[in-house]
Protein backbone atom coordinates (compact mmCIF):
# COMPACT_ATOMS: atom_id res chain seq x y z
CA UNK A 1 0.00 0.00 0.00
CA UNK A 2 1.76 3.29 -1.37
CA UNK A 3 0.56 7.02 -0.10
CA UNK A 4 -0.67 8.76 -3.15
CA UNK A 5 -1.18 12.94 -3.84
CA UNK A 6 -4.59 12.45 -5.15
CA UNK A 7 -5.70 16.16 -5.06
CA UNK A 8 -3.69 19.09 -4.84
CA UNK A 9 -5.22 22.76 -3.87
CA UNK A 10 -3.97 26.48 -3.10
CA UNK A 11 -5.01 29.51 -1.86
CA UNK A 12 -3.60 32.94 -1.77
CA UNK A 13 -5.09 36.23 -0.33
CA UNK A 14 -5.83 39.25 -2.78
CA UNK A 15 -3.62 41.61 -1.46
CA UNK A 16 -0.56 41.55 -3.29
CA UNK A 17 2.54 43.75 -2.57
CA UNK A 18 5.85 44.61 -4.43
CA UNK A 19 9.02 44.39 -2.79
CA UNK A 20 9.94 48.15 -2.73
CA UNK A 21 6.29 48.47 -1.47
CA UNK A 22 7.19 46.43 1.37
CA UNK A 23 10.41 48.29 2.04
CA UNK A 24 8.88 51.51 1.74
CA UNK A 25 6.35 49.73 4.24
CA UNK A 26 9.62 49.08 6.48
CA UNK A 27 11.27 52.40 6.20
CA UNK A 28 13.51 52.45 3.93
CA UNK A 29 13.21 55.79 2.48
CA UNK A 30 13.05 56.96 6.04
CA UNK A 31 16.20 55.49 6.91
CA UNK A 32 17.75 56.34 3.79
CA UNK A 33 18.16 52.84 2.51
CA UNK A 34 17.83 51.97 -1.33
CA UNK A 35 14.84 49.91 -2.40
CA UNK A 36 15.85 46.50 -4.15
CA UNK A 37 17.77 44.83 -1.60
CA UNK A 38 14.98 42.26 -0.85
CA UNK A 39 14.95 41.44 -4.25
CA UNK A 40 18.55 41.09 -4.46
CA UNK A 41 18.74 39.34 -1.75
CA UNK A 42 16.06 36.78 -1.92
CA UNK A 43 14.86 36.67 -5.38
CA UNK A 44 11.37 37.80 -4.28
CA UNK A 45 9.41 40.14 -6.27
CA UNK A 46 5.63 39.94 -4.98
CA UNK A 47 3.99 38.56 -1.94
CA UNK A 48 0.19 38.09 -1.10
CA UNK A 49 -0.76 39.45 2.52
CA UNK A 50 -3.49 38.23 4.80
CA UNK A 51 -6.75 40.61 4.47
CA UNK A 52 -7.45 42.14 8.50
CA UNK A 53 -10.34 39.37 8.79
CA UNK A 54 -7.98 36.54 7.58
CA UNK A 55 -6.46 34.24 9.71
CA UNK A 56 -4.51 31.01 8.92
CA UNK A 57 -7.13 28.31 9.22
CA UNK A 58 -8.86 30.59 6.53
CA UNK A 59 -6.44 29.88 4.32
CA UNK A 60 -6.26 26.28 5.12
CA UNK A 61 -9.53 26.04 4.12
CA UNK A 62 -9.56 27.32 1.24
CA UNK A 63 -6.90 25.42 -0.55
CA UNK A 64 -8.19 22.45 1.21
CA UNK A 65 -11.68 22.48 -0.72
CA UNK A 66 -10.04 23.04 -3.81
CA UNK A 67 -7.54 20.10 -2.79
CA UNK A 68 -10.85 17.69 -1.93
CA UNK A 69 -12.40 18.86 -5.24
CA UNK A 70 -9.48 18.03 -7.48
CA UNK A 71 -9.40 14.38 -5.76
CA UNK A 72 -12.92 13.92 -6.09
CA UNK A 73 -13.62 13.11 -2.50
CA UNK A 74 -16.63 14.83 -0.23
CA UNK A 75 -15.86 15.60 3.71
CA UNK A 76 -17.35 12.55 4.42
CA UNK A 77 -14.26 10.79 2.73
CA UNK A 78 -11.42 12.52 4.96
CA UNK A 79 -10.57 10.02 7.95
CA UNK A 80 -7.36 12.62 9.10
CA UNK A 81 -7.07 16.31 9.08
CA UNK A 82 -3.45 17.51 9.62
CA UNK A 83 -3.35 21.02 9.95
CA UNK A 84 0.50 21.69 9.56
CA UNK A 85 2.14 25.42 9.69
CA UNK A 86 4.40 27.82 10.97
CA UNK A 87 1.37 30.20 12.35
CA UNK A 88 -1.86 29.23 13.36
CA UNK A 89 -5.15 30.70 15.14
CA UNK A 90 -4.80 30.84 18.99
CA UNK A 91 -2.58 28.38 21.09
CA UNK A 92 -5.29 26.10 22.14
CA UNK A 93 -7.40 24.16 20.62
CA UNK A 94 -5.25 22.80 17.76
CA UNK A 95 -6.12 25.06 14.47
CA UNK A 96 -6.61 21.56 12.52
CA UNK A 97 -10.21 21.68 14.94
CA UNK A 98 -11.19 24.99 13.26
CA UNK A 99 -10.37 23.92 9.39
CA UNK A 100 -12.25 20.94 9.77
CA UNK A 101 -15.16 22.81 11.16
CA UNK A 102 -15.14 25.09 8.04
CA UNK A 103 -15.05 22.25 5.44
CA UNK A 104 -17.43 20.04 7.75
CA UNK A 105 -15.28 17.33 8.23
CA UNK A 106 -17.10 15.38 10.97
CA UNK A 107 -15.85 12.15 10.89
CA UNK A 108 -12.61 11.82 11.27
CA UNK A 109 -9.45 12.90 13.48
CA UNK A 110 -7.85 16.10 13.21
CA UNK A 111 -4.62 17.44 14.84
CA UNK A 112 -2.22 20.03 13.77
CA UNK A 113 2.02 18.99 13.05
CA UNK A 114 4.30 21.62 13.79
CA UNK A 115 7.82 21.67 12.46
CA UNK A 116 8.69 24.96 11.36
CA UNK A 117 8.86 25.42 7.55
CA UNK A 118 9.10 21.31 6.85
CA UNK A 119 5.54 21.18 8.91
CA UNK A 120 3.93 19.88 5.65
CA UNK A 121 6.40 17.71 4.81
CA UNK A 122 6.46 16.08 8.67
CA UNK A 123 2.74 15.82 8.05
CA UNK A 124 2.91 14.11 4.75
CA UNK A 125 5.18 11.73 6.52
CA UNK A 126 2.58 11.35 9.64
CA UNK A 127 0.00 10.86 6.72
CA UNK A 128 1.87 7.87 5.15
CA UNK A 129 2.44 6.27 8.34
CA UNK A 130 -1.20 6.11 8.87
CA UNK A 131 -2.17 5.39 5.86
CA UNK A 132 0.52 2.35 5.68
CA UNK A 133 -0.48 1.12 8.95
CA UNK A 134 -4.49 1.16 7.65
CA UNK A 135 -5.55 3.70 10.23
CA UNK A 136 -6.58 5.96 7.68
CA UNK A 137 -7.62 5.67 4.14
CA UNK A 138 -7.84 9.40 2.72
CA UNK A 139 -5.98 12.26 4.85
CA UNK A 140 -5.91 15.60 4.09
CA UNK A 141 -2.79 17.56 4.64
CA UNK A 142 -3.16 20.96 4.97
CA UNK A 143 -1.27 24.65 5.66
CA UNK A 144 -2.27 27.93 6.55
CA UNK A 145 0.43 30.81 6.62
CA UNK A 146 -0.06 34.39 7.64
CA UNK A 147 3.24 35.18 8.40
CA UNK A 148 3.01 39.05 6.96
CA UNK A 149 1.08 39.36 10.74
CA UNK A 150 4.96 38.34 12.40
CA UNK A 151 6.44 41.14 10.11
CA UNK A 152 8.38 43.89 11.85
CA UNK A 153 7.38 47.23 9.83
CA UNK A 154 9.11 49.96 12.19
CA UNK A 155 12.50 49.70 13.01
CA UNK A 156 14.32 52.25 15.61
CA UNK A 157 17.88 52.57 13.61
CA UNK A 158 19.42 51.68 10.13
CA UNK A 159 21.07 48.77 11.21
CA UNK A 160 18.44 46.95 12.37
CA UNK A 161 16.61 47.76 9.56
CA UNK A 162 19.41 46.27 7.42
CA UNK A 163 19.56 43.13 9.61
CA UNK A 164 16.16 42.37 10.49
CA UNK A 165 14.27 43.10 7.15
CA UNK A 166 15.25 41.84 4.06
CA UNK A 167 14.85 38.29 4.87
CA UNK A 168 11.77 38.82 6.70
CA UNK A 169 10.05 41.60 3.95
CA UNK A 170 10.27 38.51 1.18
CA UNK A 171 7.66 35.90 3.49
CA UNK A 172 4.29 36.02 2.04
CA UNK A 173 0.39 34.02 3.24
CA UNK A 174 -1.03 31.14 1.26
CA UNK A 175 -2.69 27.78 1.72
CA UNK A 176 -1.82 24.41 0.39
CA UNK A 177 -3.34 21.25 0.69
CA UNK A 178 -2.63 17.95 -0.47
CA UNK A 179 -5.46 15.21 -0.28
CA UNK A 180 -3.61 11.72 0.07
CA UNK A 181 -4.67 7.69 -0.13
CA UNK A 182 -3.55 4.55 0.02
CA UNK A 183 -3.25 3.05 -3.49
CA UNK A 184 -1.90 -0.35 -4.37
CA UNK A 185 0.52 0.68 -6.97
CA UNK A 186 4.20 1.74 -7.72
CA UNK A 187 2.89 5.42 -7.04
CA UNK A 188 3.24 7.86 -4.58
CA UNK A 189 5.48 8.71 -1.82
CA UNK A 190 8.17 6.01 -2.42
CA UNK A 191 11.08 6.87 0.06
CA UNK A 192 11.94 9.95 2.77
CA UNK A 193 14.87 11.39 4.68
CA UNK A 194 14.07 13.52 8.17
CA UNK A 195 16.74 14.44 10.07
CA UNK A 196 17.14 17.52 13.07
CA UNK A 197 20.17 18.96 14.13
CA UNK A 198 18.96 20.19 17.87
CA UNK A 199 21.98 22.26 18.55
CA UNK A 200 21.20 24.57 15.96
CA UNK A 201 17.87 25.79 17.26
CA UNK A 202 18.56 28.97 18.65
CA UNK A 203 18.68 30.63 15.42
CA UNK A 204 15.61 32.90 13.72
CA UNK A 205 13.14 31.54 16.74
CA UNK A 206 10.07 33.52 16.90
CA UNK A 207 10.10 33.88 20.93
CA UNK A 208 7.07 35.79 21.75
CA UNK A 209 3.22 33.34 22.39
CA UNK A 210 5.45 30.28 24.03
CA UNK A 211 5.78 30.05 27.92
CA UNK A 212 8.85 31.86 27.69
CA UNK A 213 7.49 35.36 26.78
CA UNK A 214 4.08 34.89 26.64
CA UNK A 215 2.86 38.13 26.22
CA UNK A 216 6.23 40.15 25.41
CA UNK A 217 4.88 42.12 22.14
CA UNK A 218 8.46 43.08 20.93
CA UNK A 219 9.05 39.30 20.84
CA UNK A 220 6.32 38.78 18.20
CA UNK A 221 8.42 39.42 14.88
CA UNK A 222 10.55 36.87 12.95
CA UNK A 223 13.89 37.97 13.23
CA UNK A 224 15.10 37.00 9.95
CA UNK A 225 18.65 35.65 11.47
CA UNK A 226 19.00 32.49 8.64
CA UNK A 227 22.88 32.61 7.66
CA UNK A 228 24.24 29.10 10.02
CA UNK A 229 20.68 27.56 8.81
CA UNK A 230 21.04 28.57 5.08
CA UNK A 231 24.57 27.15 5.27
CA UNK A 232 23.60 24.04 6.96
CA UNK A 233 20.41 23.39 4.46
CA UNK A 234 23.01 23.74 1.57
CA UNK A 235 25.50 21.20 2.86
CA UNK A 236 23.17 18.54 4.31
CA UNK A 237 20.57 18.85 1.47
CA UNK A 238 22.74 17.94 -1.07
CA UNK A 239 23.94 15.12 1.26
CA UNK A 240 20.67 13.83 1.43
CA UNK A 241 19.81 13.74 -2.28
CA UNK A 242 22.01 12.13 -3.29
CA UNK A 243 21.64 9.25 -0.58
CA UNK A 244 18.02 9.13 -1.50
CA UNK A 245 18.60 9.34 -5.24
CA UNK A 246 20.61 5.79 -4.69
CA UNK A 247 18.33 3.91 -2.33
CA UNK A 248 15.04 4.46 -4.91
CA UNK A 249 17.66 3.62 -7.77
CA UNK A 250 16.71 7.00 -9.78
CA UNK A 251 19.70 8.89 -11.35
CA UNK A 252 19.84 13.31 -11.36
CA UNK A 253 18.24 12.52 -15.06
CA UNK A 254 15.05 10.78 -13.49
CA UNK A 255 14.14 13.49 -11.41
CA UNK A 256 10.99 15.38 -13.29
CA UNK A 257 10.77 18.18 -10.88
CA UNK A 258 12.28 19.19 -7.75
CA UNK A 259 10.13 21.26 -5.39
CA UNK A 260 11.76 22.75 -2.39
CA UNK A 261 11.63 25.33 0.23
CA UNK A 262 11.89 28.82 -0.80
CA UNK A 263 14.15 30.70 1.40
CA UNK A 264 16.19 32.33 -1.14
CA UNK A 265 16.30 31.79 -5.24
CA UNK A 266 19.74 31.35 -5.21
CA UNK A 267 19.84 28.39 -2.44
CA UNK A 268 17.64 26.80 -5.03
CA UNK A 269 20.29 27.92 -8.01
CA UNK A 270 22.94 27.16 -6.37
CA UNK A 271 21.53 23.34 -5.32
CA UNK A 272 20.31 22.76 -9.32
CA UNK A 273 23.85 23.87 -11.18
CA UNK A 274 25.71 21.23 -8.30
CA UNK A 275 23.10 18.57 -9.56
CA UNK A 276 22.85 19.72 -13.20
CA UNK A 277 18.79 19.78 -12.91
CA UNK A 278 17.83 22.03 -15.42
CA UNK A 279 16.13 25.38 -14.28
CA UNK A 280 12.62 24.22 -15.55
CA UNK A 281 13.20 21.02 -13.39
CA UNK A 282 12.91 23.47 -10.26
CA UNK A 283 10.79 25.78 -8.52
CA UNK A 284 10.62 29.23 -8.16
CA UNK A 285 7.56 30.27 -6.49
CA UNK A 286 9.66 32.51 -4.06
CA UNK A 287 9.66 35.52 -7.36
CA UNK A 288 6.16 35.67 -7.62
CA UNK A 289 4.36 34.81 -4.07
CA UNK A 290 7.22 34.32 -1.44
CA UNK A 291 8.95 32.57 0.94
CA UNK A 292 5.28 31.12 2.51
CA UNK A 293 7.04 28.77 5.10
CA UNK A 294 5.23 25.63 5.42
CA UNK A 295 2.69 25.99 2.12
CA UNK A 296 6.06 26.60 -0.01
CA UNK A 297 5.65 22.74 -1.05
CA UNK A 298 2.12 22.08 -2.14
CA UNK A 299 2.03 26.31 -3.38
CA UNK A 300 5.37 24.59 -6.01
CA UNK A 301 3.90 21.66 -6.65
CA UNK A 302 0.69 23.30 -7.92
CA UNK A 303 2.63 25.88 -10.23
CA UNK A 304 4.43 23.00 -11.05
CA UNK A 305 1.39 20.90 -12.27
CA UNK A 306 -0.48 23.79 -13.52
CA UNK A 307 2.70 24.48 -16.09
CA UNK A 308 2.49 20.69 -16.66
CA UNK A 309 5.73 20.32 -15.46
CA UNK A 310 4.52 17.75 -13.45
CA UNK A 311 1.93 15.23 -14.56
CA UNK A 312 1.11 11.67 -14.54
CA UNK A 313 4.24 9.37 -13.66
CA UNK A 314 6.14 12.08 -13.32
CA UNK A 315 9.25 11.12 -10.55
CA UNK A 316 9.37 14.40 -7.95
CA UNK A 317 11.76 15.69 -5.13
CA UNK A 318 10.43 17.39 -2.26
CA UNK A 319 13.03 19.00 -0.36
CA UNK A 320 12.69 20.88 2.90
CA UNK A 321 14.69 22.93 5.62
CA UNK A 322 13.53 24.34 8.59
CA UNK A 323 14.18 26.21 11.79
CA UNK A 324 15.07 24.00 15.35
CA UNK A 325 17.09 22.63 12.72
CA UNK A 326 15.07 20.20 10.26
CA UNK A 327 15.99 18.74 7.20
CA UNK A 328 14.27 16.19 4.61
CA UNK A 329 13.97 14.86 1.50
CA UNK A 330 11.50 12.81 -0.48
CA UNK A 331 11.00 10.79 -3.04
CA UNK A 332 7.11 10.94 -4.95
CA UNK A 333 6.23 9.35 -7.74
CA UNK A 334 2.83 11.27 -9.52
Amino acid sequence: MNTVIKGVGIYLPHNCFSSEEVETMAGYEEHGVRHGIVQMITGCKTRHYVGDEEISSDLAAKAASEAMENAGVSSDDIDALLFCSVTQDFAEPATANVVADKINIRNGYAFDVKNGCNGFLSGMDVADSLIKTGKAHTVLVVSGEATSRWIRFKYESKKDLLVGSPVTLSVGDGGGAFVLQGEKSGKGILKTFFRTIPELWNNNVMWGGGTAYPRDPEKMYIPGTTKPLIDMHVSMGDAFIVKLLDEVGWSVEDIDFMASSQVAKWIVEKSRQKFGVPAEKTSNVLEKWGNVASSNIPLAVYDAIQKERIRDGSRVLLVGGAVGFNICVMAVQF
